[in-house]
């Protein structure tokens, strides 16, 4: 071999091995080598797996099982080597979250301390953040398109929990090189599924055994009031909703809703196997609609909504019989907490349809979030 190609040959070899060396230095700061999963009982948009003191948490797209939304590993913060791309130390010390719903998690596993950051007050019912928020301790930063870059870069987040299905303004955090975690417990079928997320907001608390305690208290209890209702031998019929821009979207046949209402002891009117909502006509809906028992409504408005401020949305809603008979189940945004608590009080919520549906089943039950119209 002449000596030109035996240095080619050299320099070919060399670089093969760099390039090696960095694919398996890629994989490991992306991926927990070793790791062991942790098993999920009611949850399939997130996985979580173990090695020692580290764990991984790999998000899917529910719609796309085998699109990963993110994967990140979770490091001790005794870790003392330089950070790599999707790396994050926890605890985390100053978090921000971006919905609610991520709030909701926190507020039960008792992490509030470690919120420096939320999008917005309005409808927060939580009297400890909303002090955090009066004393400057925790900062608005705006919403999708509209954030205070400023502001955040002051706060120094260790990470920012964001909503994978809002469409655009995340571009600009994107550029900030801080931690941007999807929470995508919406997109899950099941009330348990959207429940069992706090298991992965635990592991950026460092609270993953409370969290456990939690959920398995949850889980036991929403499985103990199903029982109840598993055997009745009438199921009142449901529908849910009201028109809005000219369509009324209703949830499908398969959908979260559809599975309360199951649970609960009642016949769901949509008999499809739809897992979203679909927008209907008036006209189609009270074909199918007209006659059902019981109409569940979600809605914010001044406090004391009742049949005649419902009417005066429009007034084609009292010839429904639900209407005509009361039977209208109301859950005000400004009264209850429902956006800050409902993704992890499913027991709650299903105890508070069950006592409507079937009140002999929970006869001294007072429900807390889905309440009687009043006249």
């Amino acid at each position: 071999m002449s000596g030109y190609k035996l240095i080619l040959l050299c320099f070919c070899l060399a670089f093969c091995c760099l390039l090696g060396a960095c694919t398996a230095n890629q994989n490991q700061t992306s991926r927990l080598k070793d790791g062991a999963p942790v098993q999920l009982l009611d949850a399939k948009g997130f996985s979580i797996d173990t090695c020692g003191n580290k764990s991984a948490l790999t998000i899917y797209n529910l719609k796309d099982s085998l699109n990963e939304l993110a994967h990140f590993v979770l490091l001790p913060q005794s870790h003392n080597e330089p950070l790599t791309t999707n790396e994050i130390k926890v605890p985390c010390q100053r978090i921000i979250c971006l919905s609610s719903t991520q709030l909701a998690y926190l507020i039960e596993l008792d992490a509030l301390d470690n919120v420096v950051g939320i999008n917005s007050s309005r409808h927060l019912f939580n009297t400890n953040i909303k002090t955090e928020i009066e004393e400057g301790k925790v900062l608005q930063v705006g919403k999708e398109g509209v954030f205070d870059i400023e502001k955040i870069i002051a706060l120094q987040p260790d990470v920012i929990f964001v909503s994978p299905f809002k469409t655009g303004g995340y571009d600009a955090l994107r550029n900030l090189n801080i931690p941007l975690v999807p929470i995508a417990a919406y997109a899950e079928n099941s009330p348990l599924g959207r429940a069992e997320w706090i298991k992965a907001m635990a592991l950026f608390t460092g609270h993953n055994q409370k969290a456990d305690s939690i959920y398995n208290y949850i889980r036991n209890d929403y499985n103990q009031l199903r029982q109840l209702t598993k055997d009745v031998a009438y199921r009142p019929s449901v529908f849910s909703g009201k028109m809005k821009g000219g369509a009324w979207y209703v949830a499908g046949g398969n959908s979260f809703f559809a599975h309360y209402f199951r649970d609960a002891g009642a016949d769901y009117v949509i008999k499809d196997d739809r897992v979203g909502a679909i927008p209907m006509d008036y006209e189609s809906l009270y074909n199918i609609a007209h006659d059902a028992d019981y109409w569940r409504l979600l809605t914010s408005s001044p406090s004391g909504f009742n049949k005649k401020a419902l009417a005066a949305e429009d007034h084609r809603y009292t010839v429904f019989k639900a209407f005509e008979t009361g039977n209208v189940l109301t859950c005000n945004l400004r009264e209850v907490p429902y956006r800050e608590e409902s993704c992890i009080k499913p027991n709650v919520l299903l105890a508070d349809y069950i006592s409507h549906f079937h009140p002999d089943l929970l006869p001294n039950y007072q429900p807390t979030y889905w309440k009687r119209i009043n006249e």
